[in-house]
């Protein structure tokens, strides 16, 4: 999950060769500029809850979190992950972060089982829910069968970190803080997270900053 930054096609012709004519330290300087002011962008439609498209963000089922932002983590958490002279990306550079970003930026739409929570046990060491995560699925109600008892049960912050990831835990937590779904025993259930698209930009918004921000560069003493 990323925004992906070409300048090659953004430009007319006479512009053009202006850029290619500069040393790769300004190229890589001028995309180094357009890639933060589209997180800029990113991050001004998480404080609007706002998509690409302008729409406002779907709101969360559970309004008991008041005005809080939703993906509002993930807005400071977004850098410049990779930079050359004719290219820049904008992402996350942890790979469970970009994860979580693919998953709220497009949505997802999961059927799950007992059966499959139950192949998420004895994980492997390093890989398991952090003790905060615990914690926070505890508060949020996570419930689920436990061995030798006969209803579901909160489980203990030990039981947790045992038997769940940290990849899985985070999608309980998401799914439990903004949908508030109740366990209720059932075999399978659907985990539904709608998509709140804000990182990114337009092409007409891309290219305005590349020509913008071009222009700054060559009328620059340096």
């Amino acid at each position: 999950m990323a925004f992906d930054l070409d300048i090659r096609g953004m430009l007319e012709a006479q512009d053009l060769l202006a850029l290619m004519e500069l040393p790769t330290p300004k190229r890589r300087r001028l995309l180094n500029n357009v890639a933060k002011r589209v997180r800029s962008l990113s991050r001004q439609r998480i404080r609007n809850q706002q998509n690409l498209n302008g729409s406002p963000f779907a709101a969360r089922k559970d309004t008991s979190k008041g005005k809080k932002k939703m993906e509002a983590g993930l807005g400071k958490l977004l850098e410049v992950t990779r930079l050359s002279g004719t290219e820049a990306e904008l992402g996350w550079r942890n790979t469970l972060t970009r994860w979580v970003a693919s998953q709220q930026h497009n949505g997802v739409s999961e059927r799950r089982t007992a059966a499959q929570m139950r192949q998420w046990n004895k994980v492997p060491p390093g890989t398991a829910a952090t003790e905060k995560q615990a914690k926070t699925l505890r508060r949020l109600g996570f419930k689920t069968r436990q061995e030798g008892k006969k209803t579901l049960t909160r489980p203990s912050v030990a039981w947790i970190q045992q038997h769940l990831n940290y990849a899985r835990a985070g999608l309980l937590i998401r799914v439990l803080d903004d949908e508030r779904a109740e366990s209720t025993g059932a075999q399978s259930w659907n985990i539904q997270l709608p998509a709140r698209q804000f990182l990114g930009a337009s092409d007409s918004e891309t290219s305005q900053l590349v020509n913008l921000v071009l222009q700054q560069i060559l009328n620059s003493p340096r």
